[in-house]
């Protein structure tokens, strides 16, 4: 299904995606990795590294967000995928093999979403790839196997891709009243979807700040642009605003995004990792100590106060640090930001075993290999790099970049970046292959 790069109103219809065979394809590509990956790790989804499943368990028993019961409510983790792991557990006991069909499903979804928005990039000959990278991608596998947020993440990222990317097509319509109400409707979608994320990941906060340039892009007339910027903002205040109350009423502190931050921001900003630093003479850092001493100096009481105090006293001593080491600080960030877009998994340990470190660097090979593409994706979009859909992307990767250059970092933390990596991979493969064909 190729796709036409005619921008204007009467631009001949894209087939549907329903109709293709690829689509198809893809998905079971997609359910039979997932699938597989999730059956082959299946104990992993008996642990509960984030306390997500805790949280989980204790909505479905005792109706409440909270860590402990009796309930003391809680912020320290994001609402909306406990709450997702609680509403699809049939059993009311957020059993492993739940908690994988959610994964699985999430996955198929995600690859089929990113099939989609390659298409509305004008990706049409290699939209096939984009999902298979992201399919087959080592990150998003190893993740799709942890009770923890990346995959659902990574999901709610490129549905938001797709509704910024499906707003510029409510535009090409030559029926000005039919094309502001499709306008408005995407716009409410957009701030629909980036809310969502934002309940699952309070680093889309800032995307979410950015992406009113994106809209604004996305339409033709400045009354157009307004309402539309205007109905996404309402909506997403709107969604955003219960959780704030919430937190207003437990903490007595308008609480944004959760009480985690401050402990986030200190990980990467305290005397012991920057000593780690200066010394170098380990591969791994130890923060077991880290965690102790601030667990006695700050130590949790169950009570919603007590955790709030604990993320304000993480933030004062996060923010003492860098002023006082201001050197340290700058070179930290670009430690972070070279964590975060590795390419290489960080050793978990000095005594590595030799299989496993000949999977860290299977790994690197295949995201040098892809890096390398994605490079060649930018030389081959070129001025297409202007499209609304691609601003919203590049504002993506821009944001999450930023937070984790102050926030604790790894490669983990990229996840919901994949799918816009992959089409741009994709498109790097289209340059090469028609160059080859060429010649």
């Amino acid at each position: 299904m190729d796709s036409t790069s005619d921008a204007s109103p009467t631009s001949p219809r894209r087939e549907s995606v329903w109709l293709d065979w690829q689509w198809y394809a893809v998905l079971v590509v997609a359910l039979l990795v997932r699938g597989g990956i999730g059956y082959v790790q299946y104990e992993n989804f008996s642990q509960d590294p984030d306390s997500y499943r805790l949280l989980a368990d204790n909505i479905v028993r005792i109706h409440s967000l909270t860590l402990d019961d009796p309930a003391e409510p809680t912020a320290f983790r994001p609402p909306l995928y406990p709450l997702l792991l609680a509403v699809t557990s049939i059993s009311r006991n957020v059993l492993p093999r739940e908690v994988m069909l959610l994964h699985v499903v999430l996955g198929v979804v995600m690859v089929g979403l990113t099939f989609f928005w390659a298409i509305q990039m004008d990706l049409g000959r290699w939209r096939s790839a984009a999902g298979l990278l992201v399919a087959i991608d080592p990150i998003l596998l190893n993740q799709s196997t942890l009770v923890m947020t990346e995959t659902l993440a990574t999901c709610l990222a490129i549905l938001t891709l797709v509704a910024v990317s499906s707003l510029v097509y409510k535009n090409l319509s030559s029926d000005a009243a039919r094309g502001s109400r499709d306008a408005t409707i995407s716009s409410v979608n957009i701030a629909g979807a980036v809310g969502l994320a934002i309940f699952c990941r309070p680093t889309f906060l800032v995307w979410a700040v950015l992406l009113p340039i994106a809209i604004w892009f996305c339409c033709r007339g400045w009354k157009l642009r307004l309402s539309s910027i205007l109905a996404y903002g309402l909506i997403l205040l709107f969604l955003l605003a219960p959780w704030v109350v919430r937190n207003l009423l437990v903490f007595e502190a308008p609480v944004l995004g959760t009480t985690h931050g401050g402990h986030t921001l200190l990980w990467g900003n305290n005397e012991s990792y920057y000593e780690y630093l200066r010394s170098g003479g380990t591969p791994v850092w130890d923060n077991t100590e880290f965690h102790q001493r601030f667990a006695h100096r700050n130590p949790y009481l169950g009570t919603s106060a007590s955790e709030l105090a604990r993320d304000r006293a993480a933030y004062g001593e996060a923010f003492d640090t860098m002023q006082q080491n201001p050197d340290m600080a700058a070179y930290s960030a670009l430690v972070r930001f070279t964590m975060f877009w590795r390419l290489l998994p960080n050793a978990l340990s000095e005594e590595e075993s030799s299989k496993r470190t000949l999977v860290r660097y299977a790994i690197g090979a295949w995201y040098l290999v892809q890096f390398s593409l994605v490079i060649a994706g930018f030389y081959a979009l070129g001025k297409d790099l202007a499209k609304p859909g691609w601003i919203a992307a590049m504002m993506l990767l821009a944001s999450f970049t930023l937070v984790h250059l102050f926030f604790w970092s790894n490669m983990r933390m990229r996840s919901p970046l994949i799918p816009i990596l992959a089409v741009l991979a994709s498109a790097g493969i289209e340059l090469i292959w028609n160059r080859l064909a060429k010649r």
